[in-house]
């Protein structure tokens, strides 16, 4: 019985490591279509530790990034597997034992900034620090995106439209700066998001396939832990003095701090917006009135959603029990 158990194990190992396979090599060959394929490219192992244990798991990770690597581009192929490939065993690992979604995707973000991070560190060795420099790359884009302008006919009408080549390049050269001194939040964001959508995603994929995981509150049951808002208060005062002081560094720190928080805010403030909906507003045509406000207004709901998910830190307008 336990060598048929055995078996059934590698047969069912060996059909999700080419599964695994399929899913990166066609994500190597369509970049275009590589943003879906990285959601759901952990899900076969995840199965596959839930099943039969993580030693399956990672034997399975092995043989799916060595088919990899023999028919795609090698550094691809390992950049990959560094990056989903840690996060995956972790994920299979913690589904298998039902913990905490909050706590697994706060560790998620972490494997995946290490396993990110990691990935930098190859690609420099391999391809040189002068291909990922991203602050210059993002200098030499301001001329090219001038020249696009000026050809568009912008520029055409001073004197009409009251748009100048100068105005203009003073904002496209401001942006440059505030996104290159942004880099370190992007990176974070990017940890945190991957983490949540592949365990969101995964959650999904095992509920079709009837595998039971830790139950997750319905979206407008959505809280962080309140502790978390002097993280950006902290940010928010760095910024402020950082200003008052002219001390570049902390004011670096200080929007780094509260870019990171924006997202989060927001998907924050989301939940308590769709759980007033959904006690008062319930109606079809005011949600399809709402998204329309939503589309033209779009810079101004993100930031007053965000708002809205800092102060239920503070608050907690939905009375929920704190802790969730």
């Amino acid at each position: 019985m336990k060598n048929t158990t055995q078996t059934a194990a590698i047969a069912e190992g060996a059909m999700m490591a080419a599964i695994t396979a399929i899913l990166g090599l066609t994500g190597i060959y369509f970049p275009f279509i590589k943003i879906f394929t990285d959601m759901i490219w952990t899900v076969p192992i995840i199965v596959l530790i839930i099943r039969h244990g993580i030693s399956i798991g990672v034997l399975a990770m092995t043989v799916a990034g060595i088919l990899i690597f023999s028919m795609s581009n090698p550094i691809k192929a390992l950049i990959l597997v560094i990056q989903f490939g840690a996060l995956s065993i972790f994920y299979g690992y913690s589904f298998k034992k039902k913990s905490s979604p909050g706590i697994v995707i706060f560790i998620g973000t972490g494997v995946a900034l290490a396993s990110g991070l990691l990935s930098i560190f190859l690609m420099i060795t391999f391809f040189g620090p002068e291909q990922f420099d991203v602050v210059r790359l993002m200098k030499d884009s301001v001329e090219p995106m001038m020249e696009l302008y000026k050809n568009g006919g912008l520029f055409s009408n001073p004197a009409r439209t009251g748009i100048t080549e100068e105005m203009v390049r003073q904002i496209v050269e401001y942006s440059v700066k505030i996104m290159s001194l942004l880099i370190p939040a992007f990176i974070i964001v990017w940890g945190y998001s991957v983490a949540f959508i592949n365990y969101m995603v995964s959650d999904k994929i095992l509920n079709k396939l009837r595998i039971s995981t830790h139950p997750i509150a319905p979206f407008r049951e959505w809280e962080l832990p309140w502790w978390i808002v002097y993280g950006f208060i902290i940010g928010f005062g760095a910024y402020l003095i950082g200003k008052e002081r002219e001390v570049t560094q902390l004011v670096t720190v200080g929007l780094n701090i509260m870019m990171v928080y924006v997202p989060v805010l927001f998907i924050s403030g989301l939940s308590v917006v769709v759980f007033y909906m959904k006690k008062y507003f319930a109606s079809k045509t005011f949600k399809i009135i709402t998204f329309i406000f939503c589309l033209l207004f779009f810079q101004t709901i993100i930031f007053a959603i965000a708002s809205v998910g800092f102060f239920d830190l503070l608050i907690n307008f939905r009375k929920l029990p704190r802790g969730g």
